[in-house]
């Protein structure tokens, strides 16, 4: 049986996927656990991807948490050049939903979240700053069961009927989400 947790693969997954997308990617880095995917691509700078087994300490918008439940979802960032085009969060989670549609029906909620079966299963976060725009991305891939405060609110790809694994996600979103935000 595989570990869906077992992501030892991924640092080879993530190079290659960068390789393939290409600039403004130019370097990603796989973290096993992390506060946040934010705070770390930041630190690295334009061109950086982030991924993380597990987030601790993501952000959402509004202040929000964004809650891990234990290294089920999937919580990623990436640099890039920042810019002063209205709506990047509702494009970003437009690309989410584009990328996925051959798996599960989602929508957009303006102004960045991606809902399935009017559940939330996806954010994005934009942070700019001097110039860089790091840009995180959570989404649920295989949660079964949720904290009470979230269950009625929160659902996951494996809910929903999808089966995908983290990594394929990573892999189905990124260059759409990269090109999303340079076009």
């Amino acid at each position: 049986m595989v570990d869906v947790h077992d992501i030892s693969s991924w640092p080879d997954r993530v190079e290659a996927l960068v390789d393939r997308i290409g600039l403004p990617l130019r370097e990603g880095r796989v973290v096993a656990e992390c506060d946040s995917t934010q705070d770390q691509a930041r630190a690295m700078g334009i061109g950086a991807l982030v991924v993380a087994g597990r987030q601790v300490a993501g952000r959402g918008q509004r202040g929000n948490q964004w809650a891990d439940t234990g290294g089920d979802g999937l919580a990623f960032s990436f640099a890039l050049p920042a810019t002063t085009e209205p709506n990047r969060s509702l494009a970003l989670a437009a690309a989410i939903v584009s990328s996925l549609q051959a798996h599960v029906a989602t929508e957009v909620k303006p102004p960045n979240d991606v809902l399935c079966q009017s559940r939330k299963l996806s954010g994005v976060l934009i942070e700019q700053a001097d110039g860089v725009a790091i840009i995180g991305v959570g989404v649920n891939v295989l949660q079964e069961s949720w904290p009470e405060e979230l269950e009625a609110t929160a659902i996951s790809l494996a809910e929903a009927g999808a089966s995908l694994s983290r990594i394929e996600v990573l892999e189905l979103l990124l260059p759409a989400l990269v090109f999303a935000w340079s076009h």
